[in-house]
């Protein structure tokens, strides 16, 4: 338990990465106005604000299978069109459909024009949502996989795509960095 420990005892990463995960009510800023990454918690309290324009649930309707209590924030959300539900499994063998990720970055850019940001969320906000944010990167920023990911991890440190994940968006780097003149 890093709280049993002196402050000097635990370096400023690992404190900031703690606290994000005991703060998982609350999304963290990745793109000022724009782009938000967060747990299914910080979704649920979405739920009951206006603050985004959207939530991307890169954990879809099976987070609800073992997260009972979740569905009703989020079907709140999706009766407002203000939920766009992906259905990634957290595995390193599952193979994210690309034409599916190009339409949900889509969606999330019409979004942003309203002027309020999107929360991409999964179970925790760590795997698939770090994806999804690292691939929005791409695509707005042109950035490659590594940058985008050093990105969304210079302000969310707890964020870490699976090994296949990260093997998708190298593979997939072109074609995510070409969105970008499609969809700005």
């Amino acid at each position: 338990d890093v709280f049993e420990h002196a402050r000097s005892e635990v370096d400023d990463a690992d404190m900031l990465q703690i606290l994000q995960v005991k703060a998982a009510s609350s999304a963290t800023v990745i793109i000022e106005g724009e782009l938000l990454v967060g747990g299914f918690k910080a979704a649920m309290n979405e739920a009951k604000r206006d603050s985004c324009s959207g939530v991307i649930n890169t954990a879809g309707t099976k987070l609800h299978d073992f997260l009972k209590n979740s569905r009703s924030a989020f079907d709140q959300l999706r009766a407002q069109d203000r939920c766009l539900d992906l259905e990634w499994d957290d595995s390193e063998t599952f193979e994210i459909d690309l034409p599916t990720l190009a339409k949900a970055i889509a969606w999330a850019r019409e979004r942003v024009q309203t002027g309020k940001p999107v929360l991409v969320n999964c179970a925790q906000g760590k795997s698939r949502s770090g994806t999804f944010a690292c691939a929005y990167l791409m695509a707005t920023r042109d950035l490659d996989a590594a940058a985008a990911l050093r990105t969304v991890q210079e302000r969310r440190p707890f964020v870490q795509p699976n090994p296949g994940f990260m093997a998708f968006l190298r593979r997939n780097e072109a074609a995510l960095r070409s969105l970008k003149t499609e969809i700005n």
